[in-house]
């Protein structure tokens, strides 16, 4: 049975082979949603947890690497050859009863995800009027609750619009995000150079000293470079090990589309964590409070000025966009009342829930305890889709009416397991991994048990086909866009790299008004420029 949807999104059949995307949509997704607001929080938390410079770098490109593998070894072959939801793939292969406690589950995750996005765009906006920091669990500003309902409403229209718009939108939104994060370490590099000289400090001091110290404020044993990849790994499990980006890439022509995932991680967090760390320390420096104090707006302003505000507000809109749609589809499986209506519903849940920044306070633990409710989900699906069928059972074998008890007591052991290692001390960010493997395997070894019944001899292929049908693609003809508009577009990213010239003069201090103007400037033009080149086509 199909849902129909009038933004055609397909959330219970496959979407036809003339409505799949070429890879340079996944590269702007990805690129787009993955340099986010939230960005800002990691980089400054990295600075908190005592990491050392070679613990952050290093630490960095294994856990993006391994990051990246997972989208593109684990999730995209699987979401290519179903071309399933993951809502869907869970209804078919675990039953409505399971799919219904998941996807409330799920929903809820993406939805506190979006509604995160929302509370740091407010608090940009309410750090840019010079207004007190929220660093409370609520907020007591009327004017802070005005900003998050007004960025919520913003994420609710562009969200109902669906995954193609979204991808069109980031399209332009990437590139300028991805600048201005390399601006931030640019704009801090000379302004942190200007104290350390004044203290003696050579080039790579300068990093230990005023960054990443290597020592914890509470003396505590410092992060060490497999504290940081775990966690560079497992920030986003709930969308490749845990199989959420089923959902959009089941769109793509190729599976191989998931390497873009790279722009995520590499051109995203790696570029905007360093660069974002840098930033915070510099603002802590400037204002002369240690950065735990500091907001996301105490964060960009001392140092980008309006630009800063501005690419907060962005960034955390093309995450809370693909967030809030994530969560649609993952009440669509509960309730099904329209893709649109639940948008809206979902839209106002959320913005609701950014007026409490106790989400931006408890961030990053927040998402690693999703990730421990995510994995066995993931491992479950990735056992039923690589290991069953090489025993002779197809994906998807659940016939009608029958409890997939393997899915229960698999997603149940996994938490299980977690809880024990929680208690016996290790920490947060490790405790996805040993729980995945152990479920991939649970489940592999449960799912023959009770499903070798319905063996075939059959080879991989069939067995696929008869569970998914025919893969059909239909190549589309690519999108048109102005060479000129591109070349006018590239320039102005590239001016606003200089932009940070002025501050390497012998008094970079005295130079950050002129370049903050000269940033929002160039931001002002660089968007005017995507609306005359793209027109109406941009909404339409």
């Amino acid at each position: 049975m199909t849902y129909p949807y009038s933004s055609e999104e397909y959330p219970t059949s496959r979407p036809p082979s003339n409505k799949l995307l070429g890879g340079s949509h996944f590269a702007a997704g990805y690129s787009a949603e993955h340099v986010a607001g939230g960005e800002f929080v990691v980089g400054a938390a990295f600075a908190a947890w005592g990491a050392s410079p070679s613990a952050v770098l290093m630490g960095l490109i294994i856990g993006n690497l391994l990051a990246v593998l997972s989208w593109a070894w684990v999730c995209s072959p699987v979401a290519v050859r179903a071309r399933l939801t993951l809502y869907e793939y869970l209804s078919r292969m675990a039953g409505v009863g399971f799919v219904k406690v998941f996807n409330v589950v799920n929903g809820i995750i993406f939805a506190v995800i979006a509604g995160g996005m929302l509370t740091i765009s407010a608090q940009a906006l309410h750090g840019a009027l010079g207004l007190p920091a929220q660093t409370n669990w609520y907020s007591d500003s009327p004017a802070f609750i005005g900003m998050v309902a007004l960025v919520g409403m913003l994420v609710m229209v562009i969200s109902a619009l669906g995954f193609h718009r979204l991808t069109t939108v980031a399209r332009y939104l990437s590139p300028y995000l991805l600048t201005i994060f390399v601006v931030c370490g640019l704009a801090s590099l000379p302004l942190l150079w200007q104290m350390g000289r004044a203290e003696g400090l050579g080039f790579w001091q300068i990093f230990e000293a005023y960054i990443w110290t290597g020592r914890k404020p509470d003396g505590k044993e410092p992060f060490s470079i497999w504290h940081i990849a775990a966690f560079a790994w497992g920030l986003n499990l709930p969308l490749h090990l845990g199989m959420g980006d089923m959902s959009t890439l089941r769109f793509a022509k190729k599976w191989q589309y998931a390497y873009h995932s790279a722009w995520a991680t590499y051109g995203g967090h790696f570029v905007a964590w360093v660069g974002a760390g840098m930033l915070g320390a510099t603002s802590a420096l400037l204002m002369g409070v240690p950065i735990g104090n500091l907001d996301i707006g105490g964060v960009v302003v001392p140092v980008l000025g309006m630009a800063g505000v501005t690419a907060v507000v962005l960034a955390s809109i093309t995450t809370a966009v693909p967030s809030l749609y994530r969560a649609t589809l993952a009440f669509d499986g509960v309730c099904r009342i329209g893709f649109v209506q639940m948008t809206v519903f979902l839209g106002a849940i959320t913005t609701i829930i950014a007026c409490f920044p106790l989400i931006f306070l408890r961030w990053l633990d927040l998402m690693a305890y999703f990730n421990i409710i995510m994995a066995p989900v993931g491992a479950m699906i990735a056992a039923e889709h690589f290991l069953l069928p090489r025993v002779g059972i197809r994906p998807l074998w659940r016939v009608k009416n029958h409890i997939n008890k393997s899915a229960i007591i698999t997603w149940l052991a996994g938490l299980i397991l977690a809880s024990g290692l929680l208690m016996s001390g290790v920490h947060l960010f490790f405790v996805f991994i040993p729980v995945w493997l152990v479920c991939v395997a649970l489940y592999a070894v449960c799912g023959y048990h009770e499903a070798k019944r319905y063996r075939q001899d059959a080879s991989l292929g069939a067995l696929y086909e008869s569970s998914y049908g025919h893969d059909e693609i239909t190549h589309q003809a690519r999108q048109s866009q102005s060479l000129s508009g591109k070349k006018t577009l590239s320039i102005i990213l590239v001016a606003m790299l200089l932009t940070c010239l002025p501050l390497y003069g012998d008094d970079p201090a005295s130079m950050l008004g002129v370049f903050q103007l000269l940033l929002i400037v160039l931001t002002v033009l660089y968007f005017s420029v995507v609306v005359i080149i793209n027109g109406w086509r941009l909404l339409r």
